[in-house]
């Protein structure tokens, strides 16, 4: 089920001919950050499973504990982590970012100074750029919007978006922590924000965007107003 579930939650990718060390990945990425409850597991605040407990899941019974450690090492995106429980000494696996379940309080750290990360870029398609014309980013049903410190494969980026993703958007950070808006940095370098009230980036803090090739989209309109803090 859990499989069958990943397949549609990601898309026809986790179907035949994937190894079984990608299909694990599907599992428990939808699993850890959509699901844990749904199916029944109990979770840390941090959002950390006994391993244990997920392997008796009927889903995933055909997997073994080596499974999960190739799994962490092997995925290239840093997307779980692993760690043992100091009262029962079994080791626990988390989905270090992406959940939708809102009781979770994973370690993150907030981003204050702007030229930390001069860089902070979200992957989209160019299918979806009037939408985000109109509404901005939005964190999409997630407790967070996604960012990446550099384009894919840069040095120091490891997650953050879909390396198939054709429009890239730039994220004014001045302008954004300035007027309130807050940014946090994970343990696999992917930076997070929840963005507004409304759980969105609207286009004003958008820097530049651009497709995969390089070309220059322009701006909405939104992004050449002043925000209330910027008196230039």
């Amino acid at each position: 089920m859990a499989a069958r579930n990943a397949q549609r939650f990601y898309g026809s990718g986790s179907r035949a001919g994937m190894g079984k060390v990608v299909e694990l990945s599907k599992a428990l990425s939808w699993l850890l950050r959509h699901a844990v409850v749904k199916e029944g597991l109990q979770f840390q605040a941090d959002g950390y499973v006994f391993v244990d407990d997920i392997l008796r899941h009927p889903s995933f019974t055909k997997y073994t504990i080596d499974d999960f450690h190739e799994c962490v090492e092997k995925n290239e995106k840093k997307r779980f982590g692993l760690k043992t429980d100091e009262i029962t000494g079994k080791e626990m696996i988390r989905a270090h970012q992406g959940h939708s379940i809102q009781d979770l309080d994973i370690d993150m750290r907030e981003i204050t100074d702007p030229q930390e990360f001069p860089t902070v870029l979200h992957g989209t398609y160019r299918k979806h750029w009037s939408s985000i014309c109109n509404k901005g980013l939005s964190k999409m049903g997630r407790k967070h919007i996604h960012f990446a410190p550099g384009l894919p494969k840069g040095a120091g980026v490891v997650s953050g978006m879909r390396a198939s993703a054709d429009l890239y958007i730039y994220i004014d950070m001045e302008k954004a922590l300035n007027d309130g808006l807050k940014f946090f940095v994970s343990s696999n370098n992917v930076i997070l924000s929840p963005g507004n009230e409304n759980g969105c980036i609207p286009t004003r803090y958008f820097r530049l965007v651009e497709s995969c090739r390089g070309e220059r989209i322009p701006l909405p309109v939104e992004s050449f107003e002043r925000t209330t803090t910027d008196t230039r």
